[in-house]
């Protein structure tokens, strides 16, 4: 089975890193052959999503920030995992409290609301060696837009 795994030291320009990243893994069409572009485009939302996320929120006790991602293509889906040095946060009470609290258009706080939407499924958990996992899944098959309250 075919995994794409990358590792990225500091949070210092890793947005324009990681999609610089994704546009060479599209362009090489080879480890994405046969997944749905829509789904490309899902996982490329949820990463994006998650690692801003890490770089304006996330916690790293003033440690250099690791961050894995890793990528498995499964049967047309795509199951990406994502770890990180972070100190976490309770992810399904986040989720939870932006669903509740959000307001119509909002400028920002969206970023999880938008993940969640775009996944199949999606798990948060610490690992027990000091870091935490984000796992999910992502199919062209689940319509995204229809999960996120605006209103």
């Amino acid at each position: 089975m075919d995994v794409i795994r990358h590792h990225f030291n500091g949070v210092t320009g890793i947005v324009e890193r990681l999609h610089a990243l994704f546009d060479t893994w599209e362009s090489g069409h080879s480890f994405f052959a046969g997944v749905e572009p829509d789904t490309i485009q899902l996982l490329r939302l949820a990463v994006h999503e998650w690692v801003a996320n890490l770089v304006q929120h996330a916690d790293f006790s003033g440690e250099e920030a690791l961050i894995t991602l890793e990528i498995t293509p499964i049967n047309g889906r795509l199951r990406c995992a994502i770890e990180d040095n972070s100190c976490g946060f309770p992810f399904r009470e986040r989720i939870e409290y932006q669903r509740r609290t959000l307001t119509p258009f909002p400028e920002r706080g969206m970023g999880l609301l938008l993940l969640n939407a775009a996944t199949d499924i999606v798990e948060y958990a610490a690992t027990g060696k000091g870091s935490n996992r984000l796992v999910f899944t992502v199919s062209s098959t689940a319509d995204s837009c229809l999960d996120i309250p605006f209103s």
